[in-house]
């Protein structure tokens, strides 16, 4: 279980459940949010290539967050683009997996982690790393809107810029999502009727 000090909340993580817990009361992920909009986007992937191309994602995550926290380098080939990327747009990782929550009215409705809090260029921008064969631009505005509000909700500072890293093998793209506050509300709101 990891465990974390939010405002005046603590967050709980279990990941053995993948399940988020304020205070004490489960909340929904934030992935768990994007399912009433998106599904389960991999379930018609049969098990095997499913389990190996998560086990490769994670590897690249772990990859960049190790780079990034303690300057190990790896022979991924995704790491080395990721690197270029980094250097080409002139941007560093100020942060890697930082939880958040997300808040109506004070009350913790939701919480996560997202992949990287990027300093670029002097904005302060949330990005997520995907390494799918194709980029779902749609997934990741929804995605990473509902992070932008939780980070500022949880920390207090402003994000001006939403980026998705997309990496896989020889592909290398940082991809500007657009901040849209509406929808993010949106698809919290059809969540919450769902439960009703």
């Amino acid at each position: 279980m990891e465990t974390w000090k939010i405002r005046a909340y603590t967050l709980e993580y279990d990941d053995d459940t993948h399940t988020y817990i304020v205070d004490g009361v489960i909340v929904p992920s934030v992935t768990q949010i994007l399912g009433v909009k998106f599904g389960n986007k991999y379930a018609g992937v049969n098990r095997y290539t499913l389990e190996r191309a998560a086990s490769r994602g994670t590897s690249i995550h772990k990859a960049i967050e190790n780079f990034c926290r303690y300057g190990k380098d790896s022979e991924l080939k995704e790491l080395h683009n990721f690197r270029f990327l980094a250097a080409y747009y002139e941007f560093f990782v100020m942060e890697n997996e930082t939880p958040i929550i997300i808040f109506r009215d004070d009350t913790p409705i939701a919480a996560g982690r997202l992949d990287l809090i990027l300093d670029i260029k002097g904005d302060t921008a949330i990005a997520d790393i995907k390494t799918t064969a194709t980029l779902d631009k749609e997934y990741l505005a929804y995605q990473l809107n509902l992070y932008r509000i939780g980070y500022m909700q949880s920390y207090g500072i402003e994000i001006t810029q939403l980026y998705g890293v997309h990496l896989r093998e020889d592909k290398r793209k940082l991809v500007n999502i657009p901040v849209n506050e509406g929808i993010a509300w949106d698809i919290i709101d059809e969540y919450e009727r769902g439960k009703q």
